[in-house]
């Protein structure tokens, strides 16, 4: 439990974002935490867009109205991203000294960001509902949905039970 946690930032962000590979090369590199950071954010992008392409199929005039909507979407979740990682980094911290109130205080934070998170991406539908049938739209939420539940779940496997 505790190199988990000693390493918790790099952890969070290869699970977050989904790079495991990025993260063996930048760290063979020596690195900056920003460095790798950011190749993951950018090979989690080229997954991320891959899985979606092969799983809508869309003709070349939806792509042409998705991905743009797609690319501003995420650059509003990466503030989210980043809000998750510095929850992350808080439990971290706190994890062996953890109080009732710290655990009070970051559960909050975490219902808050799940709040924001979802709004996100009711605003995202609801602008693609504008510009695609809503069937194509469903089916892009179900491919995103289980994306974001994939990713959910080896964060959970990852992080320790508050002690």
């Amino acid at each position: 439990m505790k190199r988990v946690l000693k390493y918790a930032p790099v952890v969070a962000a290869t699970l977050i974002l989904g790079g495991g590979l990025a993260f063996a090369q930048a760290t063979q590199a020596q690195a900056t935490p920003e460095q790798v950071l950011e190749q993951l954010r950018k090979d989690a992008r080229t997954e991320a867009n891959a899985i979606i392409g092969s799983y809508m199929k869309f003709s070349s005039d939806e792509a042409a109205k998705f991905w743009p909507l797609y690319k501003a979407y995420e650059e509003r979740r990466k503030a989210l991203i980043d809000e998750r990682l510095a929850i992350l980094m808080d439990y971290a911290q706190n994890y062996t000294t953890m109080t009732d109130a710290k655990a009070a205080e970051l559960m909050q934070r975490g219902l808050a960001l799940e709040a924001k998170h979802a709004e996100a991406k009711r605003a995202f539908l609801a602008e693609l509902q504008k510009v695609l049938p809503a069937k194509t739209v469903a089916r892009f939420y179900q491919v995103h949905s289980r994306l974001d539940m994939m990713v959910d779940l080896t964060f959970a496997q990852q992080i320790p039970l508050v002690p």
